[in-house]
């Protein structure tokens, strides 16, 4: 049959090919490409329409302005709207609890003493919003374990607490306060001078022998910024009897906010043992020079249920 062009007179006549023969040639064609170890050029496809003008500018303009876009919040650092970048602490936080995160202090222009006023977020940190009014903890503090429970307090003049890497030097190095005895003693442990990373020889430790689930609670004690200065205080919680490895869990509470308070820390598993590490990072200093703050070690409470 013919096959016609519209801007010019048919030339030559085709005839229209042979379904049987054209198959029969198609699976000769397989046969030598299988047998050659290759596969077939793949068969050439018909050009498709032509790409209307109009659609293709638009296209150009999207796209285009899609790069801009990703380009302005690649290098633009976000929103524009003067915010610092979040921190990056010396290694990462083992998720523990779900709270809003507070902030940590600008480390070029740390607030001196007593002011609360952080620029530098980390949205690692779970910081402790929920407090429970409560004076000194006593052994028998009161603050009663729910039914079934079973309630331990250590701290310094409680038992169960280890100072590590502790020494003295004045306002600089540990300092002992109180009379010796549990729920009126506590100790201010020197910070590691950076936000962000400790000094891994010096620590505070509270070891419980307990088993199940386990409600912690921590006392800050009250005093001054050289006394109870975290800012905030990381703590790590660990399943066994004493640190070391990865720990299950880890919070921070803003001591300088909760001076003599109760803070409640969450629910931990516990499979006989259980361990909090309260770690020195922290600045204690500022562009006038240092402050010599010290995060507070006082007493903490865990009322176990198997």
């Amino acid at each position: 049959m013919p096959t016609e062009f519209p801007d010019e007179p048919p030339t030559e006549r085709h005839l229209a090919p042979d379904p049987v023969l054209m198959e029969a040639a198609r699976a000769r064609g397989r046969e030598r490409w299988a047998s050659a170890g290759d596969l077939p050029v793949p068969e050439e496809k018909p050009p498709g329409r032509p790409l209307n003008p109009r659609i293709a500018a638009i296209a150009a303009v999207t796209a285009l302005l899609v790069l801009a876009g990703v380009a302005i919040v690649s290098f633009g650092g976000g929103s524009g709207d003067g915010g610092t970048d979040l921190a990056q602490p010396s290694h990462s936080y083992v998720p523990g609890l779900i709270t809003p995160p507070e902030a940590l202090p600008d480390e070029s222009s740390a607030a001196p003493s007593n002011s609360m006023n952080p620029t530098l977020a980390s949205s690692m940190l779970g910081l402790i919003p929920t407090t429970t009014p409560a004076g000194p903890p006593p052994a028998n503090d009161g603050n009663r374990a729910p039914s079934g429970a079973k309630s331990f307090t250590t701290g310094p003049g409680c038992g169960g607490y280890t100072n590590v890497g502790s020494y003295r030097d004045g306002r600089k190095g540990w300092v002992d306060h109180g009379d010796g005895k549990c729920g009126s003693t506590f100790v201010s442990i020197p910070m590691s001078g950076d936000a962000r990373r400790d000094d891994s020889s010096a620590y505070g430790m509270w070891t419980f022998a307990a088993s199940g689930t386990c409600d912690v609670s921590v006392h800050i004690p009250n005093g001054n910024l050289e006394e109870v200065g975290g800012n905030p205080t990381v703590y790590y919680i660990f399943d066994r009897n004493g640190v070391g490895g990865t720990p299950m869990a880890s919070f921070a509470i803003k001591q300088v906010d909760k001076r003599g308070q109760w803070v409640s820390a969450g629910k931990f598993k516990a499979s006989g043992n259980l361990t909090v590490q309260l770690l020195t990072r922290g600045q204690d200093w500022n562009s006038s020079g240092p402050t010599y703050a010290h995060h507070a070690a006082s007493a903490i409470k865990a009322d176990c249920t198997a």
